[in-house]
């Protein structure tokens, strides 16, 4: 069997509330200990229902947000915020609703070059056409 595309081991995700004026900050835990391999030519659905964590997985692994705690492996990177700009334009979010997802006023070219402007801002605008 060959490496794993994308490995998460025991990665957890906090987040420090706010309750009220006099009391304590309280943790809430929004993921907690996953651990997954994703092997080449497989596919890895995350399913579950409301509030157990599925998007704040898809945005770790996405590296929109950094873990409190674990590890993840992209292609045998290990991923930390230092590496995070190269690795960002090799991940992305698929949606399930695509009229979410895509701005109907944008055409199609506008919505693929987007990412190149916010990761590669030193791309002319003709490379980003000829690329979108």
């Amino acid at each position: 069997m060959s490496a794993p595309i994308v490995q998460a081991t025991a990665l957890a995700r906090f987040y420090t509330v706010k309750s009220g004026l006099l009391s304590k900050p309280a943790t809430v835990k929004a993921l907690s200990g996953v651990d997954f391999d994703l092997q080449p030519g497989k596919t890895l659905a995350i399913v579950g229902e409301s509030g157990c964590g599925k998007s704040t997985l898809a945005r770790l692994v996405t590296m929109i947000e950094e873990p409190t705690s674990g590890s993840l492996t992209i292609d045998g990177v290990d991923i930390t915020p230092s590496k995070w700009s190269d690795m960002r334009e090799t991940v992305q979010i698929v949606f399930q609703d695509p009229y979410g997802s895509l701005n109907p006023r944008q055409r199609i070219g506008q919505i693929l070059q987007e990412p190149l402007i916010i990761n590669r801002p030193e791309m002319t605008a003709d490379d980003r056409e000829a690329r979108a």
